[in-house]
């Protein structure tokens, strides 16, 4: 029997450390995911443990010391740059073993730049590379567009697995843009131009569902929809046209032709002053993703452009 004990002893020493190793579970996400140039980012390294991380190491290839060691999962990059482009490597040691998660930091400038649609599409689009970890209780859009479409067409779609109109940005007809949160709509009025741009911006805040719209850098008055909402992730975020299920159903009626540039997201509200700022590229706040650091793919016929 004493035999039977031991042979069970060696066997929980040889298999706890592998067995409690795979419970231990580690991933890194930046906050805002997508960093504008000189603007402070974090790296957060988050890990799954029974009993608890002990330490972390972060490391970036090509470094040849380690960046930070200690109890600290978060990594503070103070004024983001071309400099921290690159792989950063989390290790985490516990109790339980040890883990390790990979992130790749980029930058990818389009200012000065717009994607251009070419012509009528059931299928051309550029998808935002973008994966949301929190659900959104505020957030604000701007883009710019140049088309002298007179029907129907989609400028920017967030979709998620539940409401494919979770973010739209449309325009129904010229002089009209239609706003849409949780599949529930409003409606602006803006005057009718003629062979120019269009600057919008349109905010929105779940606590008291007030919506904000900006025409051109001009403040529109403010109006009311889905008070208390929350807008869910995982999200397909695209330009260009308007999803009817998750990262599909579009009606080549509804696409945009013509050019789309300076598209910029914040999980926050914006001022009037910041507004003028995001026209220019310039963005005083840090946003989701933006026109300085933005991540995409295309899909179809669209065409980046200086």
């Amino acid at each position: 029997m004493g035999r039977l004990w031991l042979c069970l002893f060696i066997l929980a020493a040889l298999l706890g450390p592998a067995a409690a190793q795979e419970t231990m579970k580690i991933k890194i996400w930046a906050q805002p995911p997508a960093p504008t140039k000189y603007h402070h980012l974090m790296l957060i390294c988050e890990a799954t443990s029974d009993h608890g991380p002990q330490e972390f190491l972060w490391e970036k290839e090509g470094s040849p010391v380690p960046l930070q060691k200690g109890p600290y999962s978060i990594l503070l990059i103070h004024s983001f740059n071309e400099t921290h482009v690159g792989t950063y490597t989390c290790t985490v040691t516990s109790t339980q073993g040890r883990a390790v998660a990979s992130y790749t930091l980029w930058m990818n400038d389009l200012s000065g730049s717009a994607f251009v649609f070419p012509q009528e599409s059931k299928t051309a689009h550029v998808q935002v590379l973008l994966e949301l970890v929190q659900p959104l209780h505020n957030f604000t859009v701007c883009l710019r567009s140049f088309t002298d479409l007179t029907r129907p067409y989609s400028l920017f779609s967030y979709a998620t697995k539940t409401h494919s109109n979770e973010i739209l940005l449309f325009k129904p007809k010229p002089g009209q843009y239609e706003l849409m949160v949780g599949d529930k709509a409003l409606y602006f009025t803006v005057p009718i131009t003629v062979g120019e741009s269009e600057h919008v911006c349109f905010s929105w805040e779940s606590s008291t569902g007030i919506v904000g719209f900006w025409f051109n850098g001009k403040p529109w008055p403010r109006k009311g929809l889905q008070n208390g909402y929350t807008v869910g992730v995982p999200a397909y975020i695209l330009l260009g046209q308007d999803q009817d299920s998750f990262g599909g159903g579009f009606d080549a009626t509804q696409s945009f032709v013509g050019e789309i540039s300076s598209v910029y997201m914040w999980d926050t509200g914006i001022s009037n002053s910041e507004v003028r700022a995001a026209m220019n590229d310039s963005p005083i706040q840090t946003p989701i993703f933006g026109w300085r650091n933005f991540l995409y793919r295309i899909v179809g016929e669209v065409y980046l452009k200086p």
